[in-house]
């Protein structure tokens, strides 16, 4: 019987520390001190504030007073899609027929408020602060969404132009390419 056959050279022998022999031309760390890659996030603008509201017509008001705020839009849900309130909406009427908004968005040059109802009566035993949403790069979306998967942070949303998570500290991120604030997804 015979010995199968090997080619010659080609048992792997590992290259000792120190050689600068490693394969991809990646630095030896005997020789060379490993340093991260460059960073480069660009965050563009803090996109909006949430705040849950136990009174959404009474926070709309304050708001737009205290602020000098102007509503950009009020949502409601309808079924499977959201459905915009007009510009002139009537909260009387609105409580009358069952027609209330969900969250209202609010804004004043680069600050802007998205309010949630929460509910009358709503007694708050978690933060009202929902989450804090920041536009960016799309690139930078990419790379930060990445890093939220490698470090097991807890995601709530995720789609082409946006994710949403919980960072260490139980503040919620709303991480945005896109350039307005939409109607939260479903």
């Amino acid at each position: 019987m015979r010995e199968p056959l090997t080619p010659f050279g080609t048992e792997i022998v590992p290259a000792p520390p120190g050689s600068g022999l490693l394969p991809y031309g990646l630095p030896d760390p005997g020789r060379e001190p490993l340093l991260p890659a460059p960073r480069e996030l660009r965050i563009e603008a803090v996109q909006h504030v949430a705040i849950r509201v136990a009174d959404l017509r009474t926070a709309e008001s304050f708001y737009r007073e205290f602020f000098g705020m102007e509503v950009v839009w009020r949502v409601r849900r309808a079924g499977e899609r959201w459905e915009y309130l007009p510009a002139d909406f009537d909260w009387d009427a609105g409580i009358r027929t069952g027609i209330y908004p969900q969250y209202v968005l609010l804004r004043n040059g680069p600050l802007a408020l998205l309010l949630q109802f929460a509910g009358r009566g709503t007694v708050f035993v978690e933060p009202r602060l929902v989450h804090l949403s920041l536009r960016v790069a799309p690139e930078t979306l990419a790379e930060l969404r990445a890093d939220v998967l490698v470090r097991e942070y807890p995601v709530a949303q995720s789609d082409e132009h946006a994710f949403v998570f919980r960072d260490p500290f139980g503040i919620t991120w709303h991480i945005t390419d896109l350039a307005e604030s939409q109607p939260p997804s479903r």
